[in-house]
């Protein structure tokens, strides 16, 4: 079976393809959320001068607080902290130091990826957990969330005395930008040996109810729709004060169309791509789903033998994409061949401000001519979406491949409420941004994309409040640096 890692179903006719020609998904996307974390990038005064806050919000917390490193999630794979790796999933454990010393067992994760660089899922119809060896190595993954990380200061007291056999730190280094309001934090990886370890924190941060399709974490329920898990049917944010839900999205969809020159239009959507839950992993730090795709022609199901991975942490959404384009968009498609992932956001789109580095689209007709003269494609792009009690911000990541061949995401924005345009406009139809419903979307221009493999990773994040703090911690995720040393 392929390993698809995105939602595009783009089925492009070449000699010998299948007719929703493969995307092959594969790992890379891994790498990507991974890099967010791991490693300094270049830093440009473009980011950090674009970020727009809100007139009046809801909550800003001031600058310098000594408590607070960043809310995102992290991601450390084993062969990047060789120091770490190679030893039985059992023997782990992550602390926190407080200013004085005293270690604190934090909720932490690890989840095996097998030879085939799959995810290990030990729930549901579904499972490949024979396939895992329980030891931390290659590209298995420890991931903890940001809000937890603690103090770099060398642990000196222990849970009931009970001391690790080796211990390392990840010191986390905010770039220039985030100096201001976050400082320098660490974790601490301890390893026991022959020893038992302290027990496990009873915190989890994410809940998944695989009966009711819903992903629940402290911010925000996702749910998913029925007939294809790679839409919404709905997300909502929980009120920071009050608890209750507040409706952030109504639906999302996905629309494709491929001109192909001298030949025929192929279309497809969220409903002509059906999906199947296949499997699943849960974890207090994150939820890992597995989903298979099947075609509909002619009110017949074809298994794509595709499937795709999706992780849901308590504040954010990965949803992978590595893609496999089998004919080259940029000679043989033509102006008008596009893409797009959109949502009906449930209030009016301009009650919330919007920050981007990506340039606006009215409408797929606005491609015909000189489109994306003078525009210089990114390694990165971003969306933050901000209102006075809630934020929505997606991250756009693409390799240098496609920034060679001028890749530039779209935004689309349309000033009608969720609701409206629902009543309006068949979300089960295929149809272009303008006709959908879609208030906000992203949009890409398949002439863009030549034959071959293509990286772009899509990571979402929702909160539950507004503040720049925040906001900037999640524009800049890929500027931090993360160093690993034992200390004995």
């Amino acid at each position: 079976m392929k390993s698809i890692r995105l939602f595009i179903i783009c089925g492009l006719l070449a000699s010998g393809q299948t007719a929703f020609g493969q995307f092959d998904f594969l790992n890379k996307i891994r790498e990507a959320v991974q890099n967010t974390l791991i490693g300094p990038a270049p830093e440009t005064e473009d980011q950090a001068d674009s970020v727009e806050e809100p007139d009046e919000p809801e909550e800003e917390i001031l600058a310098g607080s000594s408590e607070y490193v960043h809310s995102a999630p992290v991601i450390l794979q084993a062969k990047k902290f060789p120091l770490i790796s190679r030893r039985s999933l059992e023997s782990y454990r992550v602390f926190k130091t407080d200013k004085n010393g005293a270690a604190t067992v934090i909720p932490f994760q690890i989840d095996e990826l097998n030879r085939q660089k799959d995810y290990i899922v030990d729930e549901g119809s579904w499972s490949n957990k024979s396939t895992g060896n329980k030891i931390f190595d290659r590209f298995d993954e420890l991931s903890f969330m940001g809000d937890d990380i603690g103090y770099d200061v060398a642990p000196k007291s222990w849970p009931k005395g009970n001391k690790p056999t080796y211990i390392y730190k990840i010191l986390f280094k905010p770039p220039t930008i985030m100096k201001k309001y976050s400082r320098e934090g660490a974790v601490f990886v301890g390893i026991y040996i022959n020893k038992t370890p302290p027990k496990l924190s009873d915190k989890y941060y994410v809940q998944y109810d695989p009966e009711k399709s819903v992903v629940q974490s402290s911010r925000y329920i996702y749910k998913f729709d029925e007939k294809n898990q790679l839409v919404v049917k709905g997300i909502e944010v929980k009120d920071n004060k009050t608890g209750a839900d507040s409706r952030l999205i109504d639906s999302s969809s996905m629309y494709l169309r491929a001109d192909l020159k001298y030949f025929l239009t192929l279309t497809a959507n969220h409903r002509t791509v059906q999906s199947q839950l296949e499997g699943y992993r849960r974890g207090p730090i994150r939820s890992i789903v597995r989903i298979k795709f099947f075609y509909e022609f002619l009110k017949m199901n074809f298994s794509l033998g595709m499937f795709t991975e999706v992780s849901f942490f308590a504040n954010s959404v990965v949803l992978p994409a590595i893609m496999f384009n089998p004919i080259d968009g940029t000679k043989r498609l033509k102006k008008g061949s596009q893409f797009y992932y959109g949502f009906a956001l449930r209030e009016n789109p301009k009650n919330y401000k919007v920050d981007t580095n990506m340039p606006y689209i009215k409408s797929a007709d606005s491609l015909s001519g000189n489109f994306g003269r003078g525009d210089r494609a990114r390694q990165s792009y971003y969306a933050s979406i901000t209102g006075k009690n809630k934020m929505f911000h997606i991250d756009i990541g693409q390799s240098a491949a496609l920034q060679k061949l001028g890749n530039i995401p779209r935004i689309y924005k349309e000033d009608v409420d969720g609701p409206a345009l629902l009543k309006q406009r068949n979300n089960n139809r295929k149809s272009p941004l303008g006709k959908s419903p879609v208030n906000l979307g992203i949009f890409f221009d398949l002439t863009k994309f030549s034959k071959g493999e293509h990286k772009i990773s899509f990571q979402m994040f929702f909160e539950n409040r507004y503040n720049k703090r925040d906001l900037l911690g999640f524009q800049n995720l890929s500027k931090w640096q993360v160093l690993g040393k034992p200390v004995y």
